[in-house]
Parts: C-alpha cells; sequence; structure tokens
C-alpha cells in the first residue's frame, strides 16, 4: 500500500483524475513479465533498437518521452523502454484513456492514469496530477503518445497535439526525448520491432506551449523519418537486438534441412 499512496501522495483530491495511478512493484514486475514480454516473445522475431545521443539519467529528469502511434503494440514498448533500455532508473507513468484503463485497472500498477480526451475539465485534471507528480521527483518518467490515436507510420504530416507541452509548461522543467517505433516483416515468419530513442532536449520555463508543440512534432517527424529511412536501406548497423522472440518455423526447420542434406551428401 504504501507504493500505491505515493503515486497519488501530495496531489490534492480535486487535482486527481477519475483513475489514478496505483505504483506497485510486484504488480509492475507481474504485468510485465507475464503479459509484456510474453506476448512479445509469442510475436516477434526482434526488437531492434538504436539510441541517439546520450541516455537520460534521473539527475537530468523529469523525463517525458514522447514516441509515435502507429500500433496496438505501442503502449508494450513504452513498458520495454522503462525496463530495458532506462533500466527501471525512472519510475513511469503513462496516460491511459479513462475507459479503457477501467477494463484493465491493473495497468494502474505499472503507472497507468485515466485520462479523459472529451471532457476538457477532465483532462486538465489528468494534466495537473502527472505534472506534480513529475515536480516532485526528478525520477520519474511520462510516456505520452501526442497523435492522440492510432495513425498509419507514413502518414504525413505528423499531427500532434499539446498534451507534450501543457505538461512541460506545468513542470517547468524537463527533459524531452522523442521515440520512433516500427514494425515489420523482413524475411522471417514473425515480424519486427525497431525502436528509435532520442536525441533528448531540454525545456525550461517559461515554456510557450505552440513553441514546444511544433518542437515536438518537428523532432518526432524527424526520428520517425530516420527510421523509415534506415529500414528501407537495410541499414541496421546503428542498431542491436534489444530482445529475442521465440523462433519462427523458418528458423526452426533450416538448421534441420541444411543437417539432412549435408547428412545425404555423406551416405553418397
Amino acid at each position: 500500500m504504501a507504493r500505491r499512496s505515493a503515486a497519488i501522495q501530495g496531489v490534492p483530491e480535486q487535482a486527481r483524475p477519475a483513475i489514478p495511478a496505483a505504483k506497485n512493484r510486484l504488480g509492475d514486475a507481474v504485468t510485465y513479465w507475464l503479459l509484456v514480454r510474453r506476448a512479445i516473445w509469442n510475436t516477434f522475431d526482434r526488437v531492434w533498437l538504436q539510441v541517439c545521443g546520450s541516455l537520460p539519467c534521473p539527475a537530468d529528469g523529469p523525463l517525458i518521452v514522447y514516441l509515435n502511434h502507429p500500433s496496438w503494440w505501442d503502449g508494450y514498448m513504452a513498458a520495454v523502454i522503462n525496463r530495458e533500455v532506462l533500466r527501471q532508473q525512472f519510475a513511469g507513468y503513462v496516460m491511459m484513456e479513462e475507459h479503457q484503463l477501467r477494463m484493465y485497472r491493473f495497468m494502474t500498477w505499472s503507472g497507468a492514469f485515466s485520462v479523459d480526451r472529451h471532457d476538457r475539465r477532465e483532462a486538465a485534471r489528468s494534466v495537473a496530477y502527472i505534472s506534480q507528480l513529475l515536480r516532485e521527483r526528478r525520477d520519474r518518467v511520462l510516456y505520452m503518445f501526442p497523435q492522440g490515436a492510432l495513425t498509419p507510420n507514413d502518414q504525413r504530416p505528423l499531427v500532434t497535439y499539446a498534451g507534450v507541452a501543457r505538461v512541460a509548461r506545468q513542470v517547468g522543467r524537463a527533459t524531452l526525448c522523442p521515440v520512433a517505433l516500427r514494425y515489420e516483416f523482413r524475411g522471417e515468419q514473425r515480424p519486427e520491432a525497431f525502436i528509435r530513442f532520442g536525441p533528448c532536449h531540454q525545456v525550461m520555463s517559461p515554456i510557450d506551449v505552440q513553441e514546444c508543440t511544433t518542437e515536438v512534432n518537428q523532432r518526432l517527424t524527424a526520428s520517425v523519418d530516420a527510421l523509415r529511412d534506415a529500414f528501407i536501406a537495410d541499414d541496421l548497423r546503428s542498431f542491436r537486438v534489444l530482445l529475442r522472440g521465440r523462433p519462427g518455423i523458418d528458423r526452426v526447420f533450416e538448421p534441420l534441412m541444411r543437417l539432412w542434406a549435408g547428412h545425404g551428401r555423406e551416405r553418397k
């Protein structure tokens, strides 16, 4: 319960969203290993990572990571980033649509809290809530999808809303980080996921919401475009395999077929 109360400590009730986060170390671990990692293992051949610039540390925080939103898998990839890339140096939080969070309330253990984008007052409460949590401690990170909805990866112009800038303005000082996500088949039975992390940039008070939103849009567009270009050029020299999934049929049977072929030649 101490972990749960820490997520709302010092936040007035009138400034809390309908469903606040209920951070819980055990619940977060169970959710990650039994839900996120298991699903990735069963679905993807590999998850690739490219880090541009330096990884942030808590002294640089609080941190706001803003990602493009091409797939249902994006929330899972945010969890992967928090645990496998940032190594849990930051306590992670993520906005989640209220109607979805009511169905999957256990996600609050991992830092999910509700937002109702169709109710301006409720949306403002969610922004005020996470802004105060980020102001309180530098070792906290918010994951946001500023496109607001699933959007085809290569649709341009990339449209983003002002949520990142509004949170940053209320926090006053933060490190922001663009993340590009992409999912593709590359000659294997199973798809591969690609994550391009960074480079980070800092914002300081006073923050102009319109200017910050424009910068977020430009940086996220540049990151998504760079990931697309690397994929098209089949240039993964600056990437590393972050996670491996369950081998597909091709990976299982190809070695067996080569062994069988070699055995057949020896018999002749």
